[in-house]
Formats: structure tokens, sequence, C-alpha cells
């Protein structure tokens, strides 16, 4: 795993993502399981950016581009726009792999506050602004839902 802190070097780029991502605008949608269709343990709402084989979102240039060009990248798979919303507790989702292939993940946190990406291992990382993890796609994780921020907005994208 690695963790890079302040990935988007240009400021001004990476508060246009932010502020579109957090702002009232931007269309999200809902989504009543979270890591797969038989975890009812919380809901979210999501912005699908990429996914078979196509862009899927008008939004794909001004938010994934200044994002994948710092990646190394031979092939996308997947990329989508995650919204968690505030819970009295945090709620920990069910243990997933995004995809059943070999493929890395990489985790662009839009905003800090006390949510996490849970490991199976134990491991947690919390959501920090401008921050991106990637790891191994083989590795199982959860989301755990934060209680001081009203979203909780990452950027999760599945690549080779």
């Amino acid at each position: 795993m690695k963790i890079i802190k302040n990935f988007l070097k240009n400021k001004e780029v990476f508060k246009d993502i932010q502020n579109t991502l957090l702002g009232s605008n931007f269309p999200y949608y809902y989504a009543n399981n979270t890591a797969r269709p038989t975890d009812k343990s919380d809901y979210f709402f999501f912005h699908s950016l990429y996914q078979n084989n196509k862009q899927t979102s008008s939004y794909f240039n001004r938010i994934l581009i200044p994002i994948i060009g710092h990646l190394e990248c031979t092939y996308l798979h997947r990329a989508k726009i995650n919204c968690y919303t505030k819970k009295a507790t945090p709620i920990k989702t069910s243990m997933h792999v995004d995809l059943p292939t070999k493929h890395t993940v990489a985790l662009f946190s839009v905003n800090t506050n006390n949510g996490y990406t849970l490991f199976e291992n134990g491991e947690k990382v919390v959501s920090v602004e401008n921050q991106l993890i990637t790891f191994d796609g083989s590795l199982k994780h959860c989301s755990v839902a934060q209680t001081d921020e009203d979203l909780r907005v990452n950027i999760n994208i599945d690549l080779s």
C-alpha cells in the first residue's frame, strides 16, 4: 500500500475538483447497498465516470484526467465517485474487492473527515483531502462511515 499526501500539486485543480464534488449541483445517484447487493448495512450516493470501456460522465475530463494523469495506468477498468452521508455511529460495510480480475485500486480523498477505509488485516486509512492511496485490488477492504462531516467523498479508480 502506498499513501501519497497532497497528491495533486496544482492547488487550483484540486480546489476545482473539491468545490465541484462538494457543491450542491453535482449529480449523485442513490445506491441502496454498498459493496455488494446483499450488503444493506448502509447506503451511499455515487457518480460513475468510467465503466464498461467507456466514459459515462461529462465530468470525466474535469474530475478524472487530472488524477489519472499522475498514475501509472495502462488500462482503466472503472472510475466512480462515492459520496457517503454523516452517520450517528461509524457504520462498517462488508469486506470486498472491487473487481474479480487483477487490478490496482487508487482511492482519492476529496475531503477530510473521520471516515476511513478498513482493510482485512486491520489497517485503516482515514480520509484526508487531496490524499491518494493505492493498493493491490485483491486486498479485501471496506468503507467505514464518518460521524463528523456531512459528506465523505472519494474517487475510486480501478486500473492496471
